[in-house]
């Protein structure tokens, strides 16, 4: 594999131990990878930084590298950590502190300390750049909405990228490499509108074309339900790659690239037919996953405006970041806090102890991807509800 002069001086330790040593892993790996070259990268967004999921290892890692005085090459932001760092949630003492080092360890390397998932709402993010990120619906994003170029990483791994600002180039960094295979025609009268069933079609489409490539031809009426889409279909794909008609940068050029694709169609009616509430045995509504923004959050606040002063009867936990917190009113956030709709930062169910903490064990959820992980990851049962009627069931339970 070809390396620069500047890349052959990283990897003889000219910058440092730490460099070296993140330079050797990248090289191997790209080796293995029968990459011809490293890129450089614009930005690194690192996922599995939960205490929760990574232990004291991940943290005496982390830890290892600052002692090393190791500091992040390129912009670089992190995913959701175990707790949210404005509200204890009755999360045991222990965790959190152990959870505030890692924070803290990153804080030293140089990242950008937002603790989202959706690091793409808040970032100018360009057509064709290269990126190393690990949180799978992120990573589905950028793809899709921005052409933006990323694999999905394993999140040690970026720590790595983002401390020398290269990965190697192989895969979803190469055209080649996103050529879709397969032609997905949704067929249905209207835009769809509601964030079930995108999940369960991201679902659908994932499970119709294992590591094939989409062309997605569908029509969507939000970013929310896009959100959906692709957050579901991160979960279930190999590689989190799509290419949406009339939405991708370059579409055109990727439609023209295929070669005999082999050709899906979706009724949307069978999956709408199967979805929705099956019951109503839960504890809490979940709503955020993929993280709200502060449209999706003023849905919910125009909801309880409507509501008048009717509190809902089962609690509702909204995951969401601190740049809409910091945009919301103080009187709008006590409206929601009267109302039973609680708003939770920096933090998501599945990589976290808080909904055990607050008595959840069954949540009612629209996101497609919690009900994959949270029986996995955290051991929380769910049902699934559709859109609106989420806050409906909360309500009127």
């Amino acid at each position: 594999m070809y390396l620069n002069k500047y890349e052959e001086a990283m990897l003889r330790g000219d910058y440092g131990d730490a460099i070296a040593r993140a330079m050797q892993v990248i090289v191997r790996v790209g080796d293995v990878l029968k990459a011809d070259r490293l890129i450089e990268i614009e930005t690194a967004h690192i996922a599995g930084v939960s205490y929760l999921t990574i232990g004291d290892p991940g943290l005496e890692y982390l830890e290892d590298l600052t002692r090393s005085n190791a500091k992040f090459h390129v912009f670089t932001t992190v995913n959701p950590v175990g707790i949210d760092i404005a509200n204890d949630w009755g999360i045991e003492k222990e965790f959190i502190d152990k959870q505030w080092k890692i924070i803290n360890a990153l804080r030293s390397m140089g990242a950008s300390l937002w603790l989202t998932c959706t690091p793409y709402e808040y970032l100018r993010i360009r057509s064709r750049t290269y990126h190393a990120w690990a949180e799978s619906n992120a990573v589905a994003y950028i793809n899709a909405v921005h052409d933006a170029w990323t694999e999905k990483l394993p999140g040690p791994f970026v720590v790595l990228s983002a401390l020398v600002g290269r990965v190697p180039r192989y895969g979803l960094y190469t055209l080649k490499g996103r050529v879709p295979t397969h032609v997905v025609k949704v067929n249905g009268k209207q835009p769809i509108n509601d964030p079930l069933i995108a999940g369960l079609l991201g679902k659908k489409i994932a499970e119709e074309i294992g590591d094939g490539r989409p062309y997605l031809m569908a029509r969507f009426n939000s970013n929310a339900v896009i959100k959906q889409l692709l957050a579901s279909y991160a979960t279930y794909s190999p590689h989190a790659f799509m290419v949406i008609d009339e939405l991708t940068p370059n579409h055109k050029e990727y439609f023209t690239m295929m070669d005999k694709p082999e050709k899906i169609d979706i009724d949307i009616s069978d999956i709408v037919k199967n979805a929705g509430i099956k019951n109503h045995d839960f504890d809490a509504v979940f709503l955020g996953c993929p993280h709200y923004g502060i449209d999706e959050v003023m849905s919910v606040v125009n909801y309880v405006r409507n509501k008048g002063t009717k509190k809902a009867k089962k609690p509702v936990y909204i995951a969401t970041t601190s740049f809409v917190i910091n945009t919301l009113s103080q009187g709008i956030i006590k409206m929601l806090e009267d109302s039973n709709i609680h708003l939770v930062l920096t933090t998501c169910p599945v990589v976290s102890p808080f909904l055990k903490s607050v008595g959840a064990n069954t949540v009612a959820t629209e996101s497609v991807k919690q009900m994959y992980y949270l029986p996995k990851m955290v051991g929380i049962n769910y049902i699934s509800c559709n859109g609106i009627e989420c806050l409906d069931i909360a309500f009127d339970e």
